[in-house]
């Protein structure tokens, strides 16, 4: 029976960083620091008790070997987590100086807005298109930079008012597309003293120039970085149906850590909705071609330059997640990909490149994260799996010294991420995240060592739907036959004349596969697509409208959901007619006039389809994607995220 006083530690951490927070608050800085400390601190006496108590003796060599691998994975996989600690221990919050400086001159400075295109649809780069014309600012330019060499593309640029530029066949893709674009920018009209970059797929909010300009001025400035906010579910929200209670997995990137690293001086460019200093820029040689990602690159070429990358932690854009598991995966492997070729550049953690130790840090901290964190899951579900079946033990270890050791480790870096990143990394739903990209970021890693350039440029694709379930087989043969391979490897061990039954680490491994077990076939549930029949994502609503009928009455309601194909209405003061079948939503302060005709009645609601001409479908495109309208839930519901994942398991 576990003795009562192997939770003492736990109970001791845990007590102590919650009292804290209760007492003094959570943000203060210093409750902060010690709970970031005391998160560093266990995680070093894990890896101590690991190393000098836990490695298994008395193993074939092959054994031993395996066992020393894990450890010194899971070492490195812990570097990186006390990384993210030691960052975390610090924010900062520029909200109060982009209020501060909301009078700046560089409010009238001139501007550029460049949309990077390839090879998005008419629908997409439309919405991107009239969303960066409707920016309020009284100076600037809007030109999208076709790197498809597409002529529908230059005929709805001329139709919208947009400046147009094309490449054919460029090269170093999206970097190149945009220093081209540069380079044409400077040499008419005008010259811009900033420039707003977004990715095709991206709408920026009206006001996103009058929240960040200001900030430039301090000279030292050469980047404002704008968090990216999604206004559809990303693969896994969608496959468990869990976008209601879970938000996509960028959030804690970009909600908590980058808000972190900035405090730090630390924050880099991740590539759409960053406004630039165009001299800076010039400084550095334009858009870095170095590695496939040019925007966290171009950060530490001009941080040569005397240029810092600041951030904005305010959602001043909406764009496209990616909608299929192939696109969420690929997109993260380039991710890594560049990471890793940025190693054999100059600008290197270790490097020649005149960078501050901050920064050199955050480099080798990128580099660790995607080199041994994913290796590390997927040895984590293979290392049970190989117990059962060969009697290979990782660990040295019963039950009460895992919850001596481990325990207090686990459950403080729980109640942290709870605290300072508001829930956005829980336990299942973050392992799930990472295992859908283990075999593939892994791979990356391996090659990029081996060959880091010469690598052919994927473009995400967007815009993606489907009417069909559609199971992706690369993902879920993997996941699902690791899952039965652990419950037969159980099952064959789970007799008493098993030699392994009652034996030391039997009783953890068995645990161990439990949830292992779990996390594939949550994954292997992400596998598995369902239909994407909507072409317009809708935005929940409780806007006031009226709707003018046929016959010229006026009746009162509110907006339940809307999207750019039509919305739900619910009547205020009266059930619908039965009669009406059309009308006209008048919508808004500027009171966008929207016709549409009743598709489907229900109670005292009704669901209708606009029928927009071109005019009006951009009128409302500047409605719904350039001001309040967002989609991200406000709070992570904790208990809805565990009540989707059992029924997803047991259902």
């Amino acid at each position: 029976m576990l003795d009562s006083h192997a939770w003492a530690p736990s109970l001791l951490a845990l007590g102590a960083m919650l009292s804290l927070a209760a007492l003094f608050g959570r943000e203060t800085p210093l409750v902060r620091v010690f709970s970031a400390l005391l998160c560093v601190f266990l995680s070093l006496r894990y890896i101590w008790w690991r190393f000098f108590h836990a490695m298994p003796e008395g193993q074939a060599l092959w054994q031993q070997e395996w066992a020393w691998i894990f450890f010194i994975f899971e070492s490195c996989a812990t570097m990186s987590s006390i990384a993210v600690y030691l960052f975390m221990s610090r924010t900062r919050n520029r909200a109060p100086d982009a209020d501060a400086t909301r009078h700046s001159v560089l409010h009238r400075a001139p501007v550029d807005v460049f949309i990077a295109t390839y090879n998005e649809g008419h629908a997409i780069l439309e919405r991107t298109i009239v969303g960066a014309l409707a920016i309020e600012h009284p100076d600037l330019r809007v030109f999208v930079l076709d790197d498809g060499a597409r002529d529908w593309v230059r005929d709805l640029a001329a139709e919208l008012g947009a400046l147009y530029v094309r490449r054919v066949k460029g090269r170093h893709a999206k970097a190149g597309n945009v220093n081209n674009g540069l380079h044409h920018a400077l040499s008419i009209g005008r010259r811009p003293d900033f420039l707003l970059l977004l990715d095709a797929d991206f709408v920026p909010n009206r006001k996103i120039l009058m929240r960040t300009l200001g900030l430039f001025e301090d000279a030292r400035i050469g980047i404002v970085q704008t968090p990216q906010h999604f206004f559809n579910p990303d693969p896994i929200q969608s496959n468990l149906l869990c976008a209601a209670v879970w938000p996509d997995e960028q959030r804690f990137f970009f909600n908590s850590l980058l808000a972190s690293k900035d405090a730090w001086g630390a924050a880099f460019c991740c590539g759409t909705s960053a406004v630039f200093r165009v001299a800076a820029l010039e400084a550095c040689g334009g858009m870095a071609i170095e590695t496939v990602t040019e925007d966290m690159l171009t950060t530490f070429k001009m941080e040569e330059y005397g240029y810092r990358t600041i951030f904005l932690n305010e959602p001043l854009s909406l764009g496209l997640a990616p909608e299929g598991i192939r696109e969420y995966v690929s997109q993260r492997a380039r991710w890594c990909l560049g990471a890793m070729q940025q190693i054999y550049t100059r600008w290197s953690f270790a490097g020649p490149a005149r960078l501050r130790l901050i920064n050199r840090l955050s480099s080798l901290d990128t580099v660790f994260y995607w080199s041994f964190t994913y290796a590390f899951k997927l040895m984590m579900i293979t290392a049970p799996l190989v117990y059962w079946w060969t009697g290979t033990a990782v660990i040295s270890s019963d039950v009460a010294d895992l919850v001596t050791w481990l325990a207090p480790m686990v459950l403080c870096s729980a109640a942290f991420m709870a605290i300072y990143a508001e829930n956005r990394v829980l336990p299942v739903m973050t392992d799930v995240t990472q295992l859908l990209c283990a075999f593939a970021v892994t791979r990356t890693v391996v090659t990029a060592l081996v060959r880091p350039f010469g690598h052919p440029f994927k473009v995400t694709a967007k815009g993606l739907s489907s009417e069909r379930i559609t199971v992706q087989w690369n993902f879920f043969l993997p996941f699902s036959g690791l899952a039965m391979l652990t419950l037969f490897g159980m099952l064959r061990n789970i007799s008493p004349y098993s030699p392994l039954y009652e034996s030391a680490g039997y009783a953890t491994n068995m645990f161990w596969s439990l949830f292992n077990i779990a996390t594939l076939m949550l994954a292997a549930a992400v596998s598995i697509e369902l239909p994407r029949k909507r072409a317009e994502e809708r935005f929940a609503s409780n806007e006031r409208a009226r709707v003018v009928l046929e016959g010229g009455s006026v009746l009162g309601c509110s907006v339940a959901d809307i999207s750019l194909g039509g919305a739900r209405l619910v009547a205020e003061m009266t059930s619908w007619s039965e009669t009406i079948s059309s009308g006209t939503l008048l919508l808004g302060r500027r009171a966008l006039c929207l016709p549409f005709r009743v598709v489907r009645r229900a109670g005292e609601g009704v669901a209708i389809r606009f029928d927009l001409d071109a005019g009006e479908r951009r009128a409302l495109i500047v409605h719904l994607f350039t001001g309040a309208y967002r989609s991200e839930m406000p709070a992570v519901d904790v208990g809805g995220v565990f009540g989707v994942l059992f029924r997803v398991l047991f259902a």
